[in-house]
């Protein structure tokens, strides 16, 4: 389901779709501001000054990897050279993805088979969940955008009653603190 339908299903909004979809390019836009875009990241894991370093099998990736994206991993090796001579593009065979996309480990089996990990290696892959977290949380914001009454205190008619729940500025930054804690970001 697109994230326009999603978005006119749970919050009940009769906007038209290219008001709609406005507010979430907005949106959209202000996270990729604060957090880049969404997609493939490159991380650089391993420590060529650590002498153990040489001795890992695996590997953790502190953000777990989705493997129904494509992923490249290179090895570095020497760290320190800078040539390109020096980086080995691995296969797919010549590691393997555990622990739900969090662990890296080393083959013997594949084309590079090596039983440890170069001292630096380059992974350059799509987070598991990343865009299904940003669509969340692009609806929880598009629900409180809509809902918000230009600092209405209180509303009555009736038996109905409504009052504005707190401070929205607080609410919206308070959902991209969640988005960022959970891309294990810190933010100052």
């Amino acid at each position: 389901m697109a994230l326009l339908d999603r978005v006119k299903l749970r919050t009940g909004s009769d906007l038209p779709d290219s008001e709609l979809q406005a507010m979430i390019d907005a949106i959209t836009a202000d996270m990729d501001a604060r957090f880049g875009p969404a997609g493939p990241i490159s991380v650089e894991l391993g420590d060529p000054t650590d002498p153990c370093s040489r001795a890992l099998r695996t590997l953790r990736l502190v953000r777990p990897l989705d493997d129904s994206q494509p992923v490249e991993i290179v090895e570095i090796d020497p760290s320190n050279s800078g040539l390109p001579d020096n980086e080995i593009q691995l296969a797919a065979s010549d590691y393997a993805v555990l622990h739900g996309g969090r662990t890296l480990q080393r083959l013997t089996g594949g084309p590079n088979g090596r039983s440890f990990w170069a001292p630096m290696v380059r992974a350059t892959y799509t987070p598991a969940g990343e865009q299904a977290a940003r669509d969340e949380a692009v609806i929880k914001l598009m629900q409180l955008d809509l809902s918000y009454r230009g600092g209405l205190k209180s509303e009555r008619a009736g038996d109905y009653q409504y009052t504005l729940s707190g401070d929205v500025a607080a609410e919206r930054e308070a959902i991209f603190g969640a988005l960022a804690q959970r891309r294990g970001t810190v933010m100052a």
